[in-house]
């Protein structure tokens, strides 16, 4: 509604009120700026979480073209010399490695999105431990040494039949199976002894331990994180429990799935700088022109609410250590 008063002209007052038309509808087409965020440090834990959840979010909204556009024309495919649908090459072993923990990513975000959940940390050591795999496949310039931890990669994955085999070899229901799925494991080990020959390559088995990959590799984690999630995010038990949704300090185990602000902000904040490292490492090897805005962008809304997010989580923790050290305490 306009506040100018009639002035009594009929074409003054009828510009008066095009203009107050005009600036209507400029207001619903521009949108009015969103009043300023606090800082981190001023948010409540409810804020803080949020705002880190929306920053995964968009990341992940972000990568999802990009990763699809990874998988077109021949780019997944196989060496036809080894028709098993498994990756041999760099590239193809590369992609693999980021989809799946891309799909990890979604999986931690959105779960901690919704509610304080334990199961969330599985899906973050993934990425942790194909961040630590992707930088040992691709940490030599040598073409030749990429390759022949290609193989490898290969090899261990054609290990896992035989592994499959003994399993189902345990049980009269399946015992059956075990012998066709061991003579395609054998046949697969022939093919890839065959072709690493042809090519020249010897293939370099992978660190049989992925806790000291990690250790190796991705020391930014640190081994308080990782021995977090390598304790309650997959296996079960009575830990577990207490190593997610326990007070530090307090031997108190609160299930409080609603809330857990500031400890579910921690961890979405671990699996965004995760999962940005692991792309920081592949980018190059599959061609991501875009890549470079898009980590700049992310870090830089990142960082701030990831800082206050590990103060805030780590503070409890640190004073009940202090707490449990202290030979005064009673």
């Amino acid at each position: 509604m306009s506040s100018n008063i009639p002035t009594g002209d009929p074409v003054t007052d009828t510009m008066t009120k095009v203009f107050d038309w005009l600036g209507e509808q400029i207001g619903q087409v521009l949108p009015r700026p969103a009043p300023a965020a606090p800082a981190p440090t001023e948010m409540t834990d409810e804020q803080l979480l949020h705002a880190i959840h929306d920053v995964g979010a968009e990341l992940l909204n972000s990568l999802a073209p990009v990763l699809h556009r990874s998988f077109a024309g021949d780019a997944a495919h196989g060496d036809p010399r080894f028709p098993h649908g498994m990756p041999t090459s760099v590239r193809a072993h590369t992609l693999m490695l980021v989809a799946q923990a891309h799909d990890a990513f979604g999986l931690s975000v959105s779960g901690l999105g919704k509610h304080a959940t334990a199961a969330a940390l599985g899906p973050i050591r993934n990425i942790a431990e194909t961040l630590a795999l992707a930088r040992w496949l691709l940490e030599s310039s040598d073409d030749d040494v990429r390759r022949a931890r290609a193989y490898g990669l290969t090899l261990d994955a054609v290990d896992q039949y035989r592994k499959v085999v003994r399993m189902l070899e345990r049980s009269p229901e399946t015992r059956q199976l075990a012998p066709r799925l061991a003579a395609a494991e054998k046949q697969m080990r022939h093919n890839l002894t065959r072709l690493a020959e042809q090519d020249g390559i010897t293939p370099e088995a992978r660190p049989a331990k992925l806790s000291r990959l990690v250790g190796q590799y991705v020391p930014e984690l640190g081994s308080m994180a990782y021995a977090l999630l390598f304790s309650a995010g997959v296996h079960p038990g009575a830990a577990r429990g207490y190593l997610f949704y326990g007070r530090p300090g307090t031997g108190i185990v609160d299930y409080d799935f609603k809330g857990m602000h500031y400890q579910r902000a921690y961890w979405i904040a671990q699996s965004i700088k995760l999962h940005l490292g692991l792309c920081q490492v592949v980018a190059p090897e599959l061609g991501w022109p875009e890549w470079d805005a898009i980590a700049e962008k992310t870090n830089g809304e990142l960082l701030p609410l990831a800082e206050e997010a590990q103060r805030r989580f780590s503070e409890p923790l640190l004073q009940a250590m202090a707490s449990a050290s202290d030979p005064h305490r009673t």
